[in-house]
């Protein structure tokens, strides 16, 4: 997954003039540190005023930690970090879910009926004769499901469960 942050040169923008760059994020340190030393050039300051990510980001975070933790991200698959976005919206919260492995994820459904298939399917409500999953009713395991809290992201056909 990348993403991209605008960094401005927070002197000269209080000059009222706009010296700026994007920039694609996770890149090398080094890479990020030259970027910086283009946009300040003698100034000190910079700040983010504008992106393009999953997440918010806040005009003076720190870059290169956005940048550690793209790092990070980048180790999971790019639709269950974008779904873990949209449902808790904070990069933090993302992270520590994703290193605590404390999720579950179905990939490729279109709604909630689609994981109860997939869970009956699976034996996750014990053993339910071939012969009598066609009388499931799928629709109230889901709305079930939404109940436990499953979040269900249409955009990206995935539904995860953090696990608390």
């Amino acid at each position: 997954m990348l993403i991209n942050v605008y960094i401005a040169n927070l002197a000269k923008y209080n000059e009222g003039k706009l010296v700026g760059r994007w920039v694609t994020l996770p890149m090398e340190r080094h890479e990020l540190e030259q970027c910086i030393r283009d946009v300040l050039g003698k100034d000190e300051e910079y700040a983010i005023h504008d992106y393009e990510s999953p997440f918010a980001i806040g005009e003076y975070e720190d870059v290169f930690a956005i940048n550690d933790d793209m790092e990070i991200l980048n180790r999971y698959d790019d639709r269950l970090v974008a779904a873990l976005c949209e449902f808790l919206g904070n990069r933090d919260e993302v992270i520590q879910a994703l290193q605590a492995g404390e999720f579950i994820v179905y990939y490729d459904i279109d709604d909630l009926t689609d994981v109860a298939e997939q869970m009956a399917e699976e034996g996750l409500f014990g053993h339910v004769p071939p012969s009598l999953m066609p009388y499931l009713d799928y629709g109230k395991i889901a709305r079930d499901l939404q109940h436990d809290g499953w979040y269900l992201s249409r955009q990206l056909r995935i539904a995860v469960r953090l696990q608390s």
